[in-house]
């Protein structure tokens, strides 16, 4: 098998593995997973090297629209975690301020009567 043709396959199981529901249970095995899929990618795309055939030609078209999907539905995922991140942010200070509501009182200034 070429190295087009694998490129090609795994290309295809990680746009698969894309299109799963990302609930946040399931994210952490989801992202070890995609991520295990793309190194694999990167290392069999090293040994690509031309010329190509027209069969592998129509398979790297086939890719470059995949990887434009790809890279959405990436950046879709990584909204999701940083929506995440801030959420956990907020009620992590909200709990931090219930805890001890006076350690973020800003004093404003001091007045100091110069009179006699």
């Amino acid at each position: 098998m070429s190295s087009v043709a694998d490129v090609h396959s795994l290309t295809h199981q990680l746009l698969n593995l894309l299109d799963q529901s990302s609930e946040k249970d399931e994210r952490d095995p989801l992202i070890e997973q995609i991520d295990v899929k793309l190194n694999e990618r990167e290392a069999i795309m090293k040994q690509l090297a031309p010329p190509f055939s027209v069969k592998e030609q129509e398979l790297l078209q086939e890719l470059n629209r995949w990887n434009k999907q790809i890279i959405q539905k990436m950046t879709a995922i990584k909204t999701f975690i940083q929506a995440d991140m801030q959420r956990l942010k907020k009620t992590k200070d909200g709990a931090n301020k219930y805890v001890n509501p006076y350690q973020s009182v800003q004093t404003d200034g001091m007045f100091y009567d110069k009179r006699k």
